[in-house]
């Protein structure tokens, strides 16, 4: 199946926390709570990264860039309260300060098209920029949540919530390559993390279906060698598109060369 593609100049705007940390030892700090390289940031890109505990585990996913020699972190708005207690708690010796400008500024997403004072981006798959507004000052229309459903799925995009939460390990949901820096130095949970790269394998994987029927988010993937109690995985986000059911799921490792599936009534099958 080839990816859904959203119309280019769609706009965007996202319910996102937004912190901002200012400070001499801002990079620095940041960078050793995050996976990815903080220097890497700037006024005109923004940068995926995970923030792990000390078991390698998510405790949030987010964006970084630079504004006004400031460094500006956003995140899904579920983990405005978890992710801003758990990045300024190790605020201790350091010349950084953590502020919540939630209530203050928003982002809007516009696929393709760049412009001055953007940052360029992709957060559903395709390569889009981003601005800045006073909160409560958009004007104009946001393109339908399902049509970013559509792509996030098909472009197997993990979201907070749906495919990735405390429980998730960053390589089950295959974010190595876009999350990930395994040059930059120490962070925590990069031991884990290193661990599970150099063994290359983990307890399960994220993949995409198509299923022939529609079923509801959570269903089980059975197969032979599977079970109700003992499922091959399950479903963690499904739309329609042109009139085909496509999902997203988590495979266990046992099942990993298992590409044909029983979803309840349905027949799933992996096409990536």
């Amino acid at each position: 199946m080839q990816a859904y593609s959203l119309p280019k100049g769609s706009t965007i705007l996202l319910n996102r926390a937004i912190f901002k940390l200012i400070g001499s030892d801002a990079i620095r700090y940041l960078n050793g709570q995050c996976t990815q390289d903080v220097k890497l940031a700037s006024t005109s890109q923004a940068l995926y990264a995970l923030v792990t505990n000390f078991k390698g585990k998510l405790d949030g996913d987010c964006f970084i860039r630079l504004h006004q020699n400031t460094l500006l972190i956003d995140t899904p708005i579920e983990l405005r309260e978890e992710l801003f207690m758990r990045l300024d708690r190790y605020i201790i010796a350091d010349d950084a300060q953590l502020i919540d400008i939630t209530d203050e500024l928003e982002l809007v997403h516009t696929i393709n098209p760049d412009s001055e004072n953007s940052w360029s981006i992709n957060r559903f798959g395709q390569d889009g920029s981003e601005h800045l507004i006073p909160k409560g000052s958009f004007e104009g229309e946001s393109l339908d949540p399902i049509e970013v459903e559509k792509a996030r799925i098909s472009h197997a995009i993990p979201l907070w919530g749906a495919e990735l939460d405390n429980t998730t390990l960053p390589p089950d949901a295959g974010l190595e390559a876009r999350a990930i820096s395994y040059t930059k130095g120490c962070y925590t949970g990069q031991e884990v993390i290193s661990r599970m790269r150099s063994a290359g394998k983990t307890n399960r994987h994220l993949v995409l279906l198509e299923i022939d029927k529609p079923v509801p988010t959570g269903t089980q993937l059975l197969c032979p060698g599977a079970t109700e109690e003992k499922p091959a995985g399950s479903i963690t986000s499904c739309v329609i598109i042109d009139g085909k059911q496509i999902a997203l799921a988590y495979r266990k490792r046992k099942h990993q060369e298992t590409s044909r599936f029983t979803a309840a009534r349905a027949v799933a099958t992996v096409i990536r």
